[in-house]
């Protein structure tokens, strides 16, 4: 139970760092016009959908 505690909480924290930078990043190149708000929400999507393939592989391998 220790062990799957500990990998959740590390896999928790480092989806929650990589969603935070990603969106920041995404946020920042919209406000400098670099990306259209298209191709921003479609980037936000296509990282949602890879944490949540990420989120469901074997938590002890």
């Amino acid at each position: 139970m220790k062990m799957i505690a500990d990998g959740l909480l590390k896999r928790t924290q480092a989806n929650y760092r990589f969603v935070i930078g990603f969106n920041a990043g995404l946020m920042a190149l919209g406000v400098a016009g670099v990306l259209p708000p298209a191709m921003s929400a479609l980037l936000h999507n296509l990282s949602t959908l890879g944490i949540r393939l990420h989120s469901i592989t074997n938590l002890l391998e």
